[in-house]
């Protein structure tokens, strides 16, 4: 079991998602209080290891690349702005979420992030119905783990 990590700063939140990118689960739900509870969508989970494990499943059949792009920190509150990519190379349809296979995209998802005693407690996310292009900064380009972005 990796040590509790605490997020305090953006390094901090780049790292989290670094270890998400990188499909290291353990290193990314070390940074989560054991009664952290994700939203996105119609999808609640509870725990760390629920999260991984949705996680783990949904990368069976998908790439998926994600950025911090806006960061707001107040105190215990984080906001970002998430542009992330999506490469499924099996389709997945379950959780609300529909991939099909071969057909890249790229979202924008806003995040809000409550922490307690540092680590992830509480994690909301929406999407953004616009273009990914409302985001010059993003960097589109940086999204895909392949050479092109779509």
């Amino acid at each position: 079991m990796q040590t509790a990590r605490t997020i305090r700063t953006r390094a901090d939140l780049e790292d989290y998602v670094a270890a998400f990118n990188g499909k290291n689960y353990e290193r990314q739900i070390s940074y989560y209080h054991p009664e952290v509870e994700y939203k996105v969508g119609t999808l609640t989970l509870t725990g760390p290891r629920a999260i991984a494990d949705f996680y783990a499943d949904f990368h069976r059949h998908s790439d998926e690349n994600v950025l911090v792009h806006d960061f707001i920190s107040d105190g215990d509150q984080i906001a970002v702005t998430l542009p992330s990519w999506f490469g499924p190379f099996l389709d997945y349809r379950k959780n609300g979420l529909e991939f099909t296979a071969g057909e890249e995209r790229n979202i924008v998802s806003f995040g809000i992030y409550t922490l307690k005693d540092g680590q992830i407690h509480r994690i909301r996310v929406a999407r953004y119905n616009g273009p990914i292009s409302d985001f010059p900064s993003a960097r589109p380009d940086r999204l895909t783990s392949s050479e092109s972005a779509t």
